[in-house]
C-alpha cells in the first residue's frame, strides 16, 4: 500500500506543531502532587536478641504485652547479621497448653496467630545460655566460610531443642547448617 506523499508531510507538520506547542514535549513531565512519592529511608539495623527482650520487659513493665506466667520454648531470628543484629525475633511461649508467638522487627512487639508447635523443652535464656551476637561472635571463623561458599549476607537462628543453636545459611540454590551447644558455644557435629 503506497501512501501519498501529502499524507506524509501533513503528519510531519502535525508533530512539528505538536512539539513547538508543547504537545510532545521530549522533556521529562511535571511532578504531581497527587501518587505515590519514592522516598528512600535507611534500611533499619535490627537489633539483637538481647536488645529485643529488653525492650519486651519494658513492654511488659507498661502492660503492653502480659507474658506472665509464659515459659520461653523457642527462639527465631531471621536475616541475622554476624553482629547479632536480626529483621526479626520470634519467641515461642507456652502459657499452661496454650501456644503463644511474639514477633518483633521495626514495629516492635507484637503477639501473632502462628500455628506452628513447640518443642517440650524450655529455653532458659537467663540462666546458662549465651545471647546469639556472642555466640556469632565466637563462632564467626566457623560461619564466616559457610556464609561466602553461599555468598549469604544473613543467617537465620533457632534456639531450641535443650539448648542448641542451630545457623541456617541460605542461598537460591543451597542451604548449610551448623549446631553450637548454647551454653559454651562449641561445635555439635
Amino acid at each position: 500500500m503506497r501512501v501519498p506523499g501529502g499524507v506524509l508531510a501533513l503528519l510531519a507538520a502535525a508533530c512539528i506543531l505538536c512539539t513547538a506547542c508543547g504537545c510532545l514535549d521530549t522533556s521529562s513531565p511535571p511532578q504531581s502532587s497527587g501518587g505515590i512519592t519514592p522516598i528512600d529511608l535507611p534500611e533499619p539495623e535490627g537489633y539483637t536478641l538481647t536488645e529485643a527482650l529488653a525492650e519486651l520487659d519494658i513492654l511488659s513493665v507498661e502492660g503492653g504485652l502480659n507474658i506472665t506466667g509464659t515459659s520461653m520454648h523457642q527462639v527465631l531470628g531471621n536475616r541475622v547479621t554476624l553482629d547479632g543484629r536480626a529483621a526479626a525475633w520470634a519467641i515461642g511461649l507456652k502459657d499452661g497448653k496454650e501456644v503463644r508467638w511474639l514477633t518483633s522487627g521495626i514495629t516492635g512487639w507484637r503477639e501473632t496467630s502462628l500455628p506452628a508447635p513447640l518443642p517440650d523443652d524450655e529455653v532458659n535464656m537467663t540462666g546458662i545460655l549465651s545471647p546469639p551476637e556472642d555466640l556469632l561472635a565466637a563462632q564467626g571463623d566457623v560461619i564466616r566460610p559457610a556464609m561466602e561458599r553461599l555468598d549469604a549476607s544473613t543467617v537465620d537462628i533457632v534456639l531450641a531443642e535443650g539448648g542448641v543453636y542451630t545457623i541456617n545459611i541460605r542461598s537460591d540454590a543451597r542451604m548449610e547448617s551448623l549446631a553450637f551447644r548454647a551454653d559454651t558455644g562449641e561445635v555439635i557435629v
